[in-house]
């Protein structure tokens, strides 16, 4: 728009409509084509942002939709089930539960003895 105001300028500074109105179509018609340039390139913009935020939407639900789903659950039992079977093959757990379960049955002993004392 800046190039018609300019050839307006030169028109208003000689009273009179002349060749200037050709300068003027010619300058509107420039604006025209680079306003229109710019406009497509927005518009071009937009458009990928659009996709892009569509392409992200329906990764998105894909991964609520799984995150949600019964599958996750039956895997996330698998990983404790691995885990669990995986300690019990080792000998210095069994020892550890060994040790663990001796203990629960000592204290269980001192406890039995302090309550027939009391009773």
């Amino acid at each position: 728009m800046c190039a018609q105001f300019d050839i307006l300028k030169k028109i208003r500074k000689k009273g009179k409509v002349n060749g200037y109105d050709i300068e003027l179509a010619e300058a509107q018609a420039k604006d025209y084509i680079a306003m229109k340039n710019r406009l497509d390139n927005i518009e071009a913009d937009v458009a990928s942002i659009k996709t892009e935020q569509a392409v992200q939407g329906g990764k998105l639900d894909l991964i609520i939709q799984r995150l949600n789903s019964p599958v996750e659950k039956e895997r996330l039992d698998g990983q404790k089930w691995n885990l669990l079977t995986s300690i019990a093959k080792h000998k210095s757990a069994w020892i550890i539960l060994i040790i663990f379960l001796i203990s629960i049955a000592l204290s269980g002993e001192k406890i039995a003895r302090i309550i027939e004392k009391l009773i």
